[in-house]
């Protein structure tokens, strides 16, 4: 028990850090009910019609003869966004495969489309937001969560908590593509005394979907944000998983968020990871330049993560995995529950400032 509290106690100085920003990927949402890549692909294939479904079949079966096992949603779409490209296509192969693509990205909105909130994204954002309310709000940053999840969990976690989530999106029925609303101040002003003063408040964060949202569209080159309806037609605005996500990422609006991403890298001193598979590499160059000049990772995450096999000796990497615990590029002798999300937020009580 004692080496286990050791073990908290660090992590809780490394969490005292205020300059800290967050990544969370798909394993953030598992809690939720919401299939990760490989069981999202299990989900895709019986789903589609059967001409689609023949399609689908093929070309799994074509990764797996050129030595992919088991591909997964990503690998096949890629397959499939290749053979679009390809000059010598017959016009109705052509039609079918767009198609089968429709019919998948379709059934990827519907497997991750929720209509409540998580219980555990409602802990996590209200202990964040906690920890800042411990201090005055003008000397505490902001809360800054990015993302690559396509998901509304952290959305609807803030309707509930009554926070404001500043997303690049502003209005109200209709709401518009603004990336200067993430540097707007959320308060309140005051008449407490003879001079009328503005009070921040913290009741609110800035997330980043960097990979797109299931309630963004788009219509004739203009971006807004709208609530999903089921049965709609609408193609949100994502990027899909395929290896044309570096494509995706430099035209709007993901251009943007991908240089506020960078640009967040290069000013904290922390950047927490929790359920990221580090696959994007558009994301992890930054990160890497971020660790050359001084930034600290710390990494949550249920397996291994093979492009972090090269940095698990890196004076500032800290790894938590089911099996292992690495801290300041050495490993641990203790292993910890921490690394699934619905363990971190519940512990994240612990790391109020009175207790740290």
């Amino acid at each position: 028990m004692a080496r286990k509290l050791t073990l908290e106690n660090v992590l809780k100085q490394k969490l005292r850090e205020p300059k800290v920003i967050y990544l969370l990927g798909g394993g953030a949402s598992f809690c939720a009910g919401l299939p990760g890549i490989f069981r999202l692909t299990e989900l895709v294939q019986p789903g589609l019609h059967n001409t689609s479904r023949s399609v689908f079949d093929k070309i799994v079966q074509s990764l797996t003869d050129n030595n992919i096992e088991n591909p997964n949603i990503e690998e096949v779409l890629s397959e499939l966004y290749h053979r679009l490209s390809s000059t010598g296509l017959g016009h109705d192969d052509k039609e079918q495969l767009k198609v089968t693509l429709e019919e998948i990205c379709q059934l990827i909105q519907n497997n991750l489309k929720v209509d409540d909130s998580s219980e555990y994204h409602m802990g996590f954002l209200q202990r964040l937001v906690s920890r800042r309310e411990a201090e005055p709000a003008k000397k505490a940053p902001p809360v800054q969560i990015f993302t690559t999840n396509y998901d509304l969990l952290i959305e609807l976690a803030c309707e509930e908590l009554h926070l404001v989530p500043i997303n690049g999106f502003e209005g109200i029925f209709h709401r518009c593509w603004n990336p200067g609303c993430f540097d707007y101040d959320v308060g309140k002003a005051t008449t407490h005394s003879k001079t009328p003063r503005f009070e921040l408040s913290s009741r609110h964060i800035r997330l980043y979907k960097l990979h797109g949202s299931l309630s963004w569209f788009e219509d004739n080159g203009e971006f807004y944000e709208e609530k999903p309806s089921s049965g709609s037609s609408r193609i949100p605005l994502i990027i899909y998983p395929s290896r044309l996500k570096y494509t995706e990422s430099i035209r709007p609006p993901f251009d943007w968020l991908f240089r506020r991403f960078s640009d967040a890298v290069s000013k904290t001193r922390l950047l927490i990871c929790i359920g990221h598979r580090f696959a994007d590499k558009h994301l992890n160059q930054y990160i890497d330049i971020g660790l050359n000049n001084g930034l600290s990772l710390l990494v949550f995450s249920k397996d291994p993560i093979e492009a972090l096999a090269n940095k698990s000796t890196h004076p500032r990497v800290s790894i938590i995995n089911e099996e292992n615990v690495i801290i300041d590029g050495e490993k641990q002798s203790e292993v910890t529950d921490l690394w699934a999300f619905e363990k971190f937020a519940k512990w994240l009580p612990a790391l109020k400032e009175k207790q740290l």
